[in-house]
This record gives structure tokens, C-alpha cells and sequence, in this order.
């Protein structure tokens, strides 16, 4: 891994200072840069059950949810917009994402982009809940071999939320964990072979989990792992459980555990465990949201939102061209109320965390300057950060 130098430190501060300056002007006309990260749900089919979301239960009762997702011409279609010449990152979601027989497919042609449409493109992310192991170990081979020479990392965020029957409980399927191992094992041994394989596992914090933070950091670090340990969200649309808020948002004392593990030394040196741990602290936000600005989420059936936490669509690209969404009078007016609203002022989504640091600057700047020079490679190599700056 590259170490940080003069240069690098020099190179970041100046363009957060300037990124900072220019997203705080242009917030006060209502425009937008364009963007650099998008979520895109390929799927709303899901083979887990878990208990902290509904995707699941909606792909159950509702029969035509597969003939609802945009075909694979369409999100390549969707990718080859104009407005997307500056992406950056990509994460495809769902659901599964594996659940689709075309998800490779998707992918190969996502890095078919590359030299037209996406020139930027450095991260494809795929998320899985890893219960698909010798599907999901197949589409990465295939994946990675057409990626040679792209200068684009593959991302695979595995879902671990506890260890053994704990993540079976959680999962609300029983041998999740032994699959999900399988599939992780698989996937290191793929990583040999590929440098620009990235592998890593998100853990949603539930009160069933909250003794076990430090076992599941473990389990990431013995197999060097990166590792996203956040609490549930609770949303209208994206996951569509705002009931169980009730029987899963953790009490103040599970959340003082939460801020205990936070304070891990081994956890210091990184932007969103900062963040969070902030918040834990002080119970105010201290950074600032870029959604609408340099990101949207694209459901499955095409319908475009300013983040995965708000529940009013901005458009459908099925219906409206992209361009047209992003600088159409909706977004406008998102744009004025990002960061206002009630779900903005609680929102810890390591997503918008991650790619808000970049856009709006100035937050990201000061946790940089508080480490100091001697640790910026902690966080801005090792964490990802560099690739925003080429």
C-alpha cells in the first residue's frame, strides 16, 4: 500500500479547502456538481430474512417484483449518461445483487466503460449477504479477469452481524453463517490471484449483537478484512421497517457499549468510526450530508432518490432522462432541506459518511488535521480516500 508524503497531505488539504468552499456556494443556488458516487439496487429479491429489514417481506407479496427491475441495457444505458462522466464509485445493491443471472454480466459491462463513458470509475462494490457461495465466488472470477487492466477495484461487502447462531438469528436463516464463511473463504483465496480485489464485511448493530462488536472486529482483522460495524437504520423506503424501531434501536446503555467499542484504539484512526463516535458523545452531527449533490440512489425498478434514507422519489429513469432528474425542480428543492430534515439530523449511514467526506470537504479536513500528518495514510490510503483526489 502507498504511503502518505508531503505531497499527498499537501494535495488533499488544499483540495478539501477548495471542495468545502465551492459545495457551501453552490449549495446557496440550489446546483450540483455532477456526481461521483450512485447507489443503484439491481434487485428487491433477497434470500435472507433478516430482522432488521423488510426488503425481504416486500419481495415475497409483491409476484411481478422481477419483472419490475431495469433490464441490464437499461442500467448500462443508465451508466453511459453524460452526467455520469465524473463517477468515481459504484455500488450495486439490492436485495441480493447475486440473485440476478446477469449480475456478472452487468459488471463486465460496467468495466466495458471505462475508456468511454466512465473515464473516473476506480470502485465497483457489489454488497451480498454471502448465502450463494459458489454463485457469488463464479461472478467474482468473472468479474475480476474482465477488470484486468481497467485501473477499476472490485468491492465485495459481505454481511457478518454476529458470529455462529448469533448472525443465523439475525439473518433469520439458519446456516447463514457457515455460508457466509464459505463464501468469504472463497473469496480470499480469489484475492491471491487479484490485487485490485477488495473484500471487507458490514455489520448492522442490533441488541442482539451489541456483547459480540469486538469478536466480529476480530473475525474482519484475522482474515485483514476491512470492516463497517454501524447500527440499524430504520427507513420509510430503502429498508421499510420504520415498526421495528421499537424492539431494535439499541437503549442508552447498549449505546454507551457502541461508544466503548468506538473508542477502540484500533478504530481511531478512521473517518467513520469518528464520525459515529461523535455523535455518541455530543448527540450532534458534525458532518455535512452531499446527497443530491455529488451522489442519488437508483432503486430496482428505476425510481431515483436524493439518498437511501429519504422516502420521496425525485424521478424514474425508466420515464425521465437522468440529466433531467438531476437538475429537475425536485432535486432543487431537496437540495435546500438535505441536512434540515429530522432523518438528516440522526442519520450515521457509513455510505453518506463516506462520500459526503470528499464533496463537502471541510469535515473530513478537520478529522485530517487532528491526526496530523504522521497518521493521514491511515485514513486516506488505507481507507479508500485517495482515489477521489486523482
Amino acid at each position: 500500500m502507498a504511503k502518505s508524503n508531503t505531497g499527498d497531505y499537501c494535495k488533499a488539504t488544499t483540495r478539501l479547502i477548495w471542495n468545502g468552499l465551492k459545495f457551501r456556494g453552490t449549495g446557496l443556488t440550489k446546483a450540483a456538481a455532477k456526481p461521483t458516487v450512485i447507489s443503484l439496487a439491481v434487485t428487491n429479491r433477497c434470500n435472507s430474512h433478516c430482522i432488521m429489514c423488510n426488503i425481504w417481506k416486500r419481495a415475497s407479496k409483491e409476484a411481478d417484483i422481477k419483472s419490475r427491475e431495469m433490464s441490464r441495457e437499461q442500467i448500462i444505458g443508465i451508466l453511459s449518461h453524460p452526467l455520469l462522466s465524473e463517477l468515481v464509485e459504484l455500488d450495486l445493491t439490492g436485495g441480493e445483487p447475486h440473485l440476478r443471472e446477469d449480475l456478472a454480466d452487468i459488471a463486465i459491462a460496467i468495466g466495458g466503460l471505462k475508456k468511454s463513458a466512465l473515464p473516473r470509475l476506480r470502485s465497483l462494490i457489489i454488497t451480498t449477504n454471502g448465502l450463494l457461495p459458489p454463485r457469488i465466488i463464479a461472478n467474482y472470477q468473472r468479474i475480476l479477469e474482465s477488470l484486468k487492466g481497467t485501473d477499476i477495484d472490485l468491492v465485495s461487502v459481505n454481511s457478518i452481524d454476529g458470529i455462529g447462531a448469533t448472525h443465523d438469528l439475525i439473518r433469520g436463516t439458519r446456516g447463514a453463517f457457515e455460508l457466509a464463511t464459505q463464501t468469504l473463504d472463497g473469496l480470499l483465496e480469489l484475492r491471491k490471484d487479484y490485487p485490485n480485489f477488495i473484500i471487507g464485511i458490514k455489520t448492522t448493530i442490533v441488541p442482539d449483537n451489541v456483547n459480540m462488536l469486538g469478536a466480529i472486529l476480530d473475525f474482519a482483522l484475522e482474515r485483514g478484512l476491512f470492516h463497517i460495524i454501524s447500527p440499524a437504520l430504520f427507513t420509510e423506503a430503502r429498508f421499510r421497517n420504520l415498526e421495528k424501531r421499537d424492539t431494535l434501536a439499541l437503549s442508552t446503555a447498549r449505546y454507551g457499549d457502541v461508544l466503548e467499542f468506538y473508542r477502540l484504539d484500533s478504530l481511531r484512526t478512521d473517518y467513520f468510526y469518528s464520525t459515529a463516535r461523535d455523535f455518541l458523545i455530543t448527540g450532534r452531527k458534525r458532518w455535512t450530508c452531499a446527497a443530491l449533490y455529488n451522489y442519488l440512489f437508483i432503486d430496482f425498478d428505476g425510481a431515483v432518490y436524493p439518498c437511501e434514507i429519504i422516502a420521496e422519489p425525485i424521478g424514474n429513469v425508466k420515464e425521465q432522462d437522468l440529466a433531467e432528474i438531476w437538475q429537475g425542480t425536485a432535486a432543487r428543492n431537496w437540495r435546500h432541506g438535505i441536512g434540515k430534515l429530522e432523518c438528516c439530523r440522526t442519520c450515521h449511514e457509513p455510505g453518506a459518511i463516506r462520500y459526503s467526506a470528499y464533496a463537502e470537504g471541510w469535515s473530513y479536513l478537520k478529522f485530517l488535521a487532528a491526526l496530523g500528518r504522521h497518521e493521514f495514510d491511515e485514513t486516506y490510503h488505507r481507507g479508500g480516500f485517495g482515489k477521489y483526489f486523482t
